[in-house]
């Protein structure tokens, strides 16, 4: 496959205009800005959509049924369990999930070349469900992403299923989970010649 380079520089030139976009409005992950610009600086790649890894409040049917669920509520950073606490008393329609997802980052190449290079890369830092998504003369797609997630289920209707007694251990493991996707996105800036990022700690570990 060979990528119309033209097409590819200036779709590069968008991108980097609506990530400066999404800083001005502070609609951008602040602990992944370093990571994106780094793609941006080198020639032959860059970013066109990220997460840092994030906790979510889902009411719906299945925590995975995007068609016919709400988001409602959505954090990047640690859990209290005074949040929690405020999450049990929303009103429900269908199920309350509490679901934490790992960092995701969407790169787009010039070559097949640099597509395995950072593929290479991204592997190394512990983004093992990383992948190719599509190939095409726009360029090649290259999906980095951990793997991690973790979904608990809170609430049936308006009937609360987990004990009040469990609810440190819930945000605890909640912060666990989204420090260790923290954690591989730090090996990534380290692969890349990125200082680490200040993460808070597990004040509930």
């Amino acid at each position: 496959m060979v990528v119309d380079r033209d097409y590819w520089r200036k779709w590069k030139g968008e991108m980097l205009s609506r990530l400066y976009r999404d800083v001005d409005v502070g609609y951008l992950d602040e602990d992944i800005k370093d990571i994106l610009l780094k793609f941006f600086e080198n020639e032959h790649t860059f970013t066109i959509s990220s997460c840092s890894g994030r906790i979510t409040l889902i009411d719906g049917p299945q925590a995975w049924d995007r068609k016919n669920s709400t988001i409602i509520f959505k954090k990047h950073g640690l859990l209290t369990v005074d949040e929690l606490k405020e999450m049990l008393k929303q009103d429900v329609l269908h199920r309350l999930w509490l679901v934490v997802t790992g960092p995701i980052i969407h790169v787009c190449t010039d070559s097949l070349k640099e597509a395995v290079k950072i593929l290479r890369l991204a592997r190394e830092a512990g983004m093992k469900h990383s992948g190719i998504l599509s190939l095409s003369r726009r360029g090649i797609i290259v999906e980095l992403r951990t793997g991690i997630r973790l979904t608990i289920l809170l609430k049936v209707g308006n009937r609360v299923i987990v004990s009040e007694n469990e609810l440190t251990n819930i945000v605890k493991a909640v912060n666990e989970a989204l420090l260790e996707g923290k954690k591989r996105l730090n090996r990534l800036r380290e692969s890349l010649g990125l200082k680490p990022y200040p993460y808070p700690q597990n004040r509930l570990a």
